[in-house]
């Protein structure tokens, strides 16, 4: 069997394409490639075809889009056009399918940064899991949406498991649970060990200058450190800070992220999860019965979390709740976070840094122009940025919480996790 295709070659035809017929041509290609490279146990091939049958789709949702802008696309069935003109096309007509139709479309409406970003995650993903022989759901997820269209809704296995957190929901947490709750009690440093694009680390940035951001893939983020949270290496390498916050991954993972974040935490730990997610016999037995949560906040509007990214104006069906945990302390009656937060936790300049990929950070971005100023920001982000955290390990006990922790530089945290290497 003769492989169709060479990887640059298609990429350039893909993006130059003009028909919806060209684009199904590199789709069927890219089909006998990926058959192919399974007989021939070639796994950079595979992978290949895999990202061309994306860019095929990416192709085909950009000319639906260009169609539908001209006019040209019919909704539904097609209507008869009273000046005489030409009669818009079905997607019958094109040979397409709704359900590839709404696929592509969403693809096409990522951009093209989000985009490669997506191939680039999941490329990396692919060669990380050799046991995985398809990025189908891995690179589905950030392009269809929502987290959980129902509560019912489970995250495939395979999945990167990226749900970015709306920058107000972060806020409430702050402004709305934990500062009423510690009574202006100092909020001294953060880790946030699942940090994706910086979503939640960069709001926590806002409240504590000490925010360490570390997540098991490299989302691009600056001053992210690049490990597993439940791995081993991390534990004689931990960082001692007073608190945890994260959303978490999900299934089994979540149940072991928070236990690991309350044996960890020196204050407390705070986790963004399903309301769904208080439920199960299963889960009270590893967690709810000897950890009872502290607080059970509840959002009494509707958090919207999209796969692969955040959309300001999106919409979800899911109930979620933060679940803090505050150590030395009986737990108390449930709270409410009050509606209105997404409007009022909203800032002008969210849109703008938060749909970016990766999060622009606040000192970076100058929202009279809408520009990045990002050199003139670095020099500034030295300094408000966490250069400093405790060390903790078995050897040595967690220091009281009202002392001054040890100093470290967060450099050589990140070193010894496999960190990235702009953090030399």
């Amino acid at each position: 069997m003769t492989v169709p295709l060479k990887y640059d070659a298609a990429c350039r035809a893909l993006a130059e394409a003009k028909s919806f017929d060209e684009v199904r041509d590199w789709e069927d290609k890219a089909a006998a490639v990926r058959e192919y490279s399974r007989r021939a146990r070639n796994r950079s091939l595979q992978i290949d075809a895999l990202e061309i049958r994306e860019r095929a789709r990416l192709r085909r949702g950009e000319l639906l889009l260009e169609l539908k802008a001209a006019g040209q696309l019919a909704e539904g069935r097609r209507k008869t056009v009273s000046d005489g003109g030409p009669l818009p096309l079905t997607l019958e007509q094109l040979d397409i399918t709704k359900n590839e139709s709404a696929r592509d479309q969403k693809l096409a409406q990522m951009g093209t940064d989000s985009f490669e970003r997506l191939i680039s995650r999941c490329r990396s993903y692919m060669e990380e899991h050799p046991e995985k022989h398809s990025f189908e759901s891995i690179a589905r997820g950030p392009i269809n949406g929502a987290r959980a269209i129902m509560g019912s809704r489970q995250e495939p296995d395979d999945s990167l498991d990226y749900f970015p957190t709306p920058p107000w929901a972060t806020r409430a947490l702050i402004e709305k649970v934990l500062w009423p709750y510690l009574g202006g009690e100092p909020l001294r440093s953060f880790w946030e060990p699942a940090c994706g694009e910086g979503h939640m680390s960069e709001v926590l940035r806002e409240y504590c200058p000490c925010v360490l951001a570390s997540d098991i893939h490299d989302y691009g983020l600056e001053f992210q450190a690049v490990h597993d949270f439940l791995g081993d290496d991390i534990k004689l390498c931990r960082p001692h800070v007073d608190w945890i916050v994260s959303n978490p991954p999900f299934g089994d993972k979540t149940e072991a992220f928070v236990l690991r974040a309350i044996e960890w935490a020196q204050v407390g730990v705070a986790m963004f999860v399903r309301l769904q997610w208080l439920e199960s016999v299963g889960r009270y037995e590893a967690i709810f019965r000897d950890h009872p949560p502290t607080i059970i906040a509840f959002f009494a509007e509707r958090v919207n979390l999209c796969k692969g990214r955040w959309e300001p104006e999106g919409s979800t069906a899911t109930a979620y709740i933060w679940l803090v945990w505050v150590k030395g302390t009986t737990p108390r009656a449930p709270l409410w976070i009050p509606p209105g937060q997404r409007e009022s936790l909203t800032r002008p300049d969210d849109a703008a840094r938060f749909t970016a990929h990766p999060v622009i950070r606040r000192e970076e971005f100058n929202p009279e122009t809408g520009e990045v100023t990002t050199e003139a920001a670095r020099a500034r982000s030295i300094n408000c940025m966490p250069q400093r955290f405790a060390l903790a390990s078995t050897q040595q006990p967690a220091e009281p919480y009202h002392t001054q922790p040890r100093q470290i530089e967060t450099r050589r945290f990140v070193r010894s996790v496999g960190g990235a290497q702009h953090m030399k």
